[in-house]
């Protein structure tokens, strides 16, 4: 899987998962929850640093392939359906990008994680757990793939309203242009920026519309583990958070919402960058000492992939009359 830049952001800062935790409305990591539009001051504000400081950082992820761009989602259950991601484990680990294009597919495909290794995981939007499960057999039948686990569905977030015709012209817009600007969006809608700038706000906080980052995180020296932590008991989860808070100040947690993977109460995720591959160990043998802690997998994020033909396909509409 070569990649179209040799250079990476030579030193991750604090700051940058700073910055994204305040993308992210709920302050962790989910599955719809990035404003990409936030004012750089707002954050800045918010960070206590330069609106310049967090300008640069923003352009830094796109310059050096970072941040790839952004996957607008509709919320899945406006069209009747809800989500699952699967584990997949390959024959051959060096031929993920093959794998990677028969999975996109299967119907109903979004997205999924390329991780370091023999496995990835794939995200896939359906009508219910029966589609869900026949899914994850179709995916045992294809070439490269040696085995795949249960589906892990996902709580679905019943939508407050149904989209206007106007509502999809904007999201048909948003996939094509995520993150121009409103008076942009508005000239390719046919409306005013006034209409625009409304319209969107209210996609947004009803969370009809989700922004998806696509993360390449080969951009980065450091490197990005997901972590898996099983506790002895769910009144565990808060002090092992603020643990691992403390000692890896660059981390984010997976956090719990009312849509996205549904996780077990004693199970815990985090995202951490980490200063060196041969930190990973020292990362692990931390949170395996802490009280509360009963088992932790940490694995080597290399990017995450998107599949934009479903919802192109879902969101209909002629195209847009600024075109």
């Amino acid at each position: 899987m070569p990649h179209a830049s040799h250079t990476v952001i030579p030193r991750p800062a604090d700051i940058d998962i700073d910055i994204l935790r305040e993308m992210y409305r709920s302050g962790g990591v989910t599955v719809a929850g990035v404003d990409p539009r936030l004012k750089a001051n707002r954050i800045a504000q918010r960070l206590g640093v330069s609106r310049a400081r967090v300008d640069s950082r923003i352009k830094e992820w796109t310059r050096y392939g970072l941040l790839q761009r952004f996957d607008v989602w509709p919320n899945p259950a406006l069209f009747d359906l809800t989500g699952f991601t699967v584990d997949i484990r390959l024959s051959d680990r060096f031929r993920k990008d093959e794998v990677f294009e028969r999975i996109r597919l299967i119907e109903g495909a979004v997205g999924g994680i390329d991780l370091a290794g023999e496995w990835v995981s794939a995200q896939f939007v359906v009508p219910d757990e029966v589609a869900a499960h026949r899914r994850t057999d179709l995916l045992r039948g294809l070439s490269g793939i040696s085995e795949v686990g249960a589906p892990i569905l996902w709580a679905r977030l019943e939508p407050t309203r149904d989209l206007s015709p106007l509502d999809l012209r904007i999201v048909r817009v948003l996939r094509q242009y995520p993150t121009h600007p409103l008076s942009t969006i508005a000239r390719h809608v046919g409306v005013s920026t006034r209409t625009i700038t409304t319209r969107y706000g209210q996609l947004v906080d009803d969370l009809a519309v989700w922004f998806v980052p696509v993360l390449d995180f080969r951009a980065l020296a450091q490197p990005v583990l997901s972590i898996n932590v099983g506790l002895d008991e769910s009144a565990d989860h808060e002090a092992v958070s603020r643990a691992f808070r403390k000692a890896f100040p660059q981390s984010l947690e997976f956090v719990r919402a009312p849509f996205g993977p549904i996780l077990p109460d004693r199970v815990a995720v985090y995202f951490a960058l980490v200063p060196s591959a041969g930190r990973i160990e020292e990362l692990e043998g931390f949170l395996r000492g802490l009280p509360g802690v009963q088992a932790v997998e940490a694995l080597l994020m290399i990017r995450l992939v998107s599949f934009p033909e479903t919802f192109d396909r879902l969101v209909p509409g002629a195209p847009p009359p600024g075109r």
